[in-house]
């Protein structure tokens, strides 16, 4: 008796692996619901007259618009890491942002632009504040 049972465990087992086998061998007809792509996320944090603050979540692998910065600004490292930034000709400077250090950065010059990319495998969490 339990060698039959066994027998029809197994049975059914490799039919359901057939059937699983059969969907993916045709899932090209199928759409799939694949998990959204992560992307870089901005959390205000206050304004006021004199500053601006915000907390960028960077995931890996995920890169911002080109934009840039007129201001003076503090970026704090909450959850540091190798942060790339592209400027609109391509050239790509690599910054290490340290956890728990604050570093000061200048208006960007007249024109420039960049985007920042994560190009590691491990978010990366920062705090700005930027003065008006």
């Amino acid at each position: 008796m339990k060698a039959q049972v066994g027998r029809a465990g197994r049975a059914a087992r490799v039919g359901l692996v057939a059937v699983l086998s059969a969907l993916v061998v045709s899932g090209s007809s199928r759409t799939v619901a694949q998990a959204p792509k992560p992307e870089m996320t901005r959390v205000a944090q206050f304004d006021n007259d004199r500053a601006v603050s915000w907390k960028s979540i960077i995931p890996p692998h995920t890169e911002s618009t080109l934009h840039r910065h007129d201001r003076y600004r503090t970026i704090i490292g909450i959850a540091g890491g190798d942060l790339t930034t592209v400027d609109a000709q391509g050239k790509k400077t690599v910054t290490h942002y340290e956890t728990g250090t604050s570093y000061w950065q200048e208006p960007m010059p007249p024109g420039a632009m960049h985007k920042d990319v994560n190009e590691t495998g491990k978010t990366i969490e920062l705090v700005v504040v930027e003065m008006k």
